[in-house]
């Protein structure tokens, strides 16, 4: 679906592109609590013939149908075993490829302009040599040679040039409270290129992607929207390993070439009033001392839950810990972080850390 408001000139907050997913599936852990084609968190009836998706409403399951109906076999002839998302998803997309004519798929991203399936980049040579991908797609083979009976698998050549489209150009679906509800191919999204620095971003209304501008744009060039594929409150360094581990490629975006953000990218405000210059502190060195002797007390007293709690770690600072002799100061104006500064510092900067990692962990697709 193409969905374009403004032609010409762009406003931060507008609409630039709004698709529906080419292939998708509704994450395994919301399975019974949200509907498996609109998305939706609510009351929902299982489907009566494979006793495995979920649907809110009668007019959700009739339209999920053309997609469900050959699936529906299949999760009831396996059951009750299941099938992981990544597999399920996969196999959504080969179906769709073979029996739905999907390879002629045109989604548009301009009146005249489209992407279809072939135009995603599998980034072949570069799986082959990653080992875990590898293993991850080895895997996957035997679950779809035991799920799909009635589909011809294609030979592992072009079987692994699926399965690399799908890596690389998968969308977490998120929430409204940006939590991972499902994985989805936009082929016309696809077009939009990453950057630490974007001017746009990816927001989802159930399975609906919604691309909307960041910034102010004279005109909307789709070969300068930048997207962000990963978390940006990382150091450039961790952002950059992130990016070659899992898309291949590193960023040179303005951000990540900026020697004062590589240096400053987790600085403190200066504390004299009117003084804006970052204060460089090595907050994580002294939070990973910190996190140490507050775990070996926690396991000491029997209380090691208190670390580790539902499977999402707690922040368990209390600056307790003697922060290194080395002073901390502004350059620029020689004002100095006393020692509650610092702990109030690093305390903030590590519980910040937790929830980030929290969230990601609750982001992170079924795809590897």
């Amino acid at each position: 679906m193409y969905k374009l408001k403004h032609i010409n000139a762009v406003k931060t907050g507008d609409l630039i592109l709004s698709e529906e997913p080419f292939a998708y599936v509704l994450s395994s852990k919301e399975k019974g609590s949200r509907c498996d084609f609109c998305l939706e968190r609510g009351k929902v009836l299982k489907c009566s013939g494979c006793q495995f998706v979920h649907y809110c409403n009668r007019n959700c399951q009739k339209d999920a149908w053309e997609d469900h109906k050959w699936e529906c076999a299949n999760l009831k002839r396996i059951a009750p075993k299941t099938i992981p998302d990544a597999a399920r998803l996969l196999a959504r997309i080969l179906n769709r490829l073979q029996r739905g004519n999907g390879g002629a798929y045109k989604a548009y991203y301009t009146p005249t302009s489209f992407r279809v399936w072939k135009d995603l980049m599998s980034h072949y040579s570069d799986l082959k040599s990653d080992k875990k991908r590898m293993d991850h797609f080895s895997t996957l083979c035997m679950v779809l040679f035991e799920y799909l009976k009635d589909i011809s698998l294609p030979n592992t050549v072009d079987l692994m040039g699926l399965y690399g489209r799908m890596v690389i150009n998968s969308f977490t679906i998120l929430d409204i409270e940006m939590n991972s509800i499902g994985t989805g191919i936009y082929l016309a999204s696809s077009i939009i290129d990453h950057s630490c620095n974007p001017n746009a971003v990816a927001v989802f209304d159930g399975k609906t992607i919604n691309i909307r501008a960041l910034k102010d744009m004279n005109c909307l060039d789709w070969k300068k929207i930048r997207i962000s594929y990963i978390d940006l409150m990382k150091t450039p360094y961790e952002r950059q390993m992130e990016l070659r581990q899992s898309y291949y490629f590193l960023c040179q975006c303005d951000r990540c070439l900026d020697e004062n953000h590589i240096k400053y990218v987790h600085a403190a405000k200066c504390l004299k009033a009117g003084c804006e210059h970052p204060v460089n502190i090595k907050w994580r060195e002294n939070l990973k001392l910190v996190e140490k002797v507050q775990k070996e007390k926690a396991i000491e007293n029997g209380d090691s839950d208190r670390i580790v709690s539902n499977g999402c770690k707690e922040p368990t600072f209390n600056g307790i810990l003697p922060l290194p002799d080395e002073s901390v100061y502004c350059e620029k104006c020689g004002t100095e972080f006393m020692r509650n500064d610092l702990d109030k510092f690093i305390k903030t900067m590590g519980e910040s850390e937790v929830n980030l990692e929290n969230m990601k962990e609750t982001s992170v697709a079924c795809i590897l």
